[in-house]
């Protein structure tokens, strides 16, 4: 009985993985998802309101020693939350630089990545923009 059970949990697990877009690690057993993780998980608001604003020329930079990540976007009034992430499955310390017309610069230094067993250890933050 215990060997049918065994075998019926193996087949459900592997299954399931499939289905899941996993890789299983047969040495330890660690299962891993496939997709990739951003390092950095951004969101921008204003600074006034809290809430997303119909941004113009708005950039979102990560930058770890030679290494860059950006995205630039086009936002409308409206046009809900904008979020972003930056440098997928990359472990580091990054200064994170989001920038838009008529707002500051928003810097943040010193935002560590590390790596997990699958993924990085992302970071979230949230820029808020001062006009």
């Amino acid at each position: 009985m215990i060997t049918r059970v065994v075998k019926v949990a193996s087949a459900v697990a592997i299954l399931f993985s499939a289905a899941c877009g996993s890789v299983n690690d047969p040495g330890d057993g660690l299962v891993c998802t496939t997709e990739a993780r951003a390092a950095i998980s951004l969101t921008v608001v204003d600074s006034l309101t809290g809430q997303p604003a119909a941004f113009a020329g708005l950039f979102a930079r990560a930058v770890d020693g030679t290494y860059v990540d950006s995205a630039s976007f086009f936002t409308s009034p409206g046009s809900g939350a904008v979020s972003t992430g930056l440098a997928y499955e990359r472990k580091g310390t990054y200064t994170v630089t989001v920038g838009a017309a008529g707002y500051q610069n928003w810097v943040k230094t010193g935002v560590n990545v590390t790596a997990g067993e699958c993924h990085v250890n992302g970071v979230v933050l949230t820029a808020r923009l001062v006009r």
